[in-house]
C-alpha cells in the first residue's frame, strides 16, 4: 500500500493580494509622479534658457529700431531742407549747406534702414521649442513680432527699389562725386562721420548739368522719398518698437528676467 506525502501551505488572506498590488501601485505612481515633475523641471529650464536668448535678440533689436528712427528723423529735415532749396534758391553759388543736405537726403541710407533679428526666433520656431512657453498670452505676442518684422523687412524692400529706380538715376544726373571724395578724404572717412562732423571740403560743391536741372523733377523725386521716409518711420517701424516692447514686458513678467 503506497503512502502519499501532501505538503499543506496555508493560504494567504485577500489582504496579503491587496497591500501587495497597492505597494506595487503606489511605487509605479510615485515613478510616474518623479518623471513627470522631472521633465516639467527639465522643460522649465530650457523655456527660460530659451527666453533669456530670445529676451537679448530682441532688446538690442528695441535699441537699434529707436537710434533709427532718431536717425531718420535727421533725414527727414535734409530731406526738407533740399526740397525748399531747389524750388527758387540759387543753383550756382549754392549754400554751404546744400550739398551735405543733398548727401544726406538722398545718397545717405546707413543707420537709417532698420532691419530685424530674428535669428533666434527662427531658430525656436523651426526647431519645434517655442512649445516650452506655455503663456497663450506669449505665445501670441511673439507671433505679432513676426508679424510686424515681416511688415519692416518689405517696408525696406520698397526703399530700396525706390532708392534703385529713382533717386540714383537723379544723382547720377546732377551729383558731384568730385565734391564726395574731398568730403570723405576719397573715402577714408565714412560718409556718415563726415556729415555728423559737417567736414569742411578745399574745393565748392557744384550741381553737375545745371543747365539741364530741373527744380520741379528734384522736388517731386526729394518730396515722395520723403513721404516713404516718414510713413515707414510712423508705421511699421513704430509699429514694430511697440510690439517689440510689449514681448519684452512679458519675457521680464513670466521669467523674471532683468
Amino acid at each position: 500500500m503506497e503512502v502519499h506525502a501532501h505538503t499543506h501551505t496555508p493560504r494567504k488572506k485577500w489582504t496579503h493580494y491587496f497591500w501587495e498590488f497597492l505597494m506595487l501601485f503606489l511605487a509605479l505612481t510615485l515613478g510616474f509622479f518623479v518623471e513627470n515633475q522631472r521633465e516639467h523641471y527639465i522643460e522649465n529650464l530650457r523655456a527660460k534658457e530659451h527666453a533669456k536668448n530670445l529676451y537679448k535678440e530682441i532688446y538690442a533689436d528695441s535699441i537699434n529700431v529707436q537710434q533709427i528712427i532718431t536717425n531718420r528723423g535727421v533725414k527727414e529735415s535734409e530731406c526738407r531742407y533740399f526740397i525748399k532749396y531747389v524750388k527758387d534758391s540759387n543753383l550756382v553759388m549754392l549754400s554751404q549747406r546744400f550739398f551735405p543736405a543733398f548727401t544726406s537726403a538722398l545718397i545717405q541710407i546707413q543707420g537709417i534702414m532698420f532691419e530685424p533679428n530674428d535669428g533666434i526666433l527662427n531658430q525656436l520656431r523651426n526647431s519645434g521649442e517655442l512649445r516650452y512657453f506655455k503663456s497663450s498670452e506669449l505665445q501670441s505676442e511673439i507671433g505679432k513680432l513676426s508679424v510686424k518684422i515681416a511688415y519692416v523687412r518689405n517696408r525696406n524692400d520698397k526703399e530700396y527699389s525706390y532708392v534703385e529706380f529713382y533717386n540714383r538715376p537723379f544723382l547720377l544726373k546732377h551729383f558731384d562725386f568730385e565734391w564726395y571724395e574731398e568730403f570723405t578724404k576719397q573715402g577714408s572717412i565714412p560718409l556718415v562721420q563726415s556729415l555728423n562732423q559737417k567736414q569742411e571740403t578745399p574745393i565748392p560743391s557744384r550741381l553737375v548739368n545745371a543747365d539741364k536741372f530741373n527744380r520741379q523733377e528734384a522736388e517731386n523725386v526729394a518730396s515722395y522719398y520723403l513721404l516713404m521716409l516718414r510713413s515707414t518711420r510712423q508705421i511699421q517701424y513704430k509699429e514694430y518698437a511697440e510690439a517689440n516692447h510689449r514681448l519684452l514686458q512679458l519675457l521680464r513678467k513670466e521669467f523674471q528676467l532683468k
